[in-house]
């Protein structure tokens, strides 16, 4: 079976034993034959299963198993269905059928049917932007089976930078994109508190660059960092206000390279802060930047900080639920 993976990846696929098996509970090791492989240099367990589950029962399955392992798991399906194999897909499970297809996300390979064809994505460790854009409005609920066409309206982009957006999207979290007849959509699911779990390690902080200033700006710039948080939160600000500002509200406001001129009036503490953010973020409430957004500009110095550490959890069970809230 290893063989038509290799033909059709063109590559050599690795295959062993699986060491750690024995710290899966005994329902697993009873229901799934289970090998090692390594394809492109990724290990990942192929499971084999001794009877016909559920498509539900497989991904539950297959998230304990790869919480216990700490690698991906692809199932080895003989004769599947057409229904099963697009059930499979939609949940986001990967496998492989013999002589049939391959579909294995997690190695940046989207599917191959029949030979036919092969896609291949990057592997991507930060988000660009644009795919922070939609991570975004995915875990804020906005965006549950939008296509790459309406994903590219919602971020003003072309649809190929949406495209881009969504290969990024794979590579990070298989299960986020699903085939829709020839469309690729969006299906982050319900449980918004495990996407961001899932997410959190490739987003970025938004923040480009900042600007001290001895003044605070007449634009209307909503709050950003830790004055945005300390509005959600019972934190007490800093004595200067942090405020959030795109590229283009930069180059109105004189702030851009080149273009600042000195601030007479900037002291060791100054009056504010001014986030550049990399993206149009996301509206917040009560004229600040969205939560998210917010915690993601927080430095790693301010993050430290146990105070600040419980706020960021706090509100971010407030917007995102408990870790139970997908199951209510």
């Amino acid at each position: 079976m290893e063989h038509y993976v290799e033909r059709t990846l063109h590559t050599a696929v690795e295959r062993g034993a699986l060491d750690g098996a024995g710290r899966l509970p005994l329902y697993l090791r009873g229901s799934y034959g289970l090998e090692r492989w390594a394809v492109f240099g990724v290990p990942f367990a192929v499971a084999t299963p001794k009877e016909s589950f559920a498509v539900k029962t497989m991904a539950k399955n297959r998230d304990a198993m790869e919480r216990a392992l700490g690698i991906p798991v692809a199932f080895l399906l003989e004769e599947p269905t057409g229904y099963r194999i697009g059930r499979m897909v939609e949940a986001g499970l990967s496998f492989i059928v013999p002589d049939r297809q391959v579909y294995l996300p997690f190695l940046g390979v989207a599917l191959s049917e029949g030979g036919r064809r092969v896609r291949r994505f990057a592997a991507v460790a930060t988000l660009s932007p644009q795919a922070q854009r939609l991570a975004l409005a995915m875990l804020y609920g906005d965006l549950g089976g939008a296509s790459v066409t309406e994903a590219a309206g919602l971020l003003g982009t072309s649809k190929m930078t949406a495209s881009r957006a969504f290969d990024e999207l794979v590579a990070v979290s298989p299960s986020l994109v699903t085939t829709d007849g020839h469309r690729r959509v969006l299906r982050p699911g319900s449980d918004s508190r495990a996407l961001w779990q899932r997410l959190e390690p490739h987003l970025a902080s938004p923040v480009a660059r900042e600007h001290r200033l001895g003044h605070v700006p007449d634009a209307g710039l909503p709050l950003g960092g830790m004055s945005a948080l300390c509005e959600l939160s019972m934190l007490q600000d800093n004595p200067w206000l942090t405020l959030a500002a795109t590229r283009a509200q930069e180059r109105e406001l004189g702030l851009s390279a080149g273009a600042r001129a000195a601030d007479p009036d900037e002291a060791d503490e100054p009056a504010c802060v001014v986030q550049v953010i990399r993206y149009e973020p996301v509206p917040g409430t009560a004229g600040a930047i969205d939560p998210l957004s917010a915690i993601l500009s927080l430095s790693d110095e301010e993050r430290k900080d146990p105070r600040v550490a419980g706020e960021v959890e706090n509100v971010i069970e407030q917007v995102l639920g408990g870790d139970d809230a997908g199951n209510r």
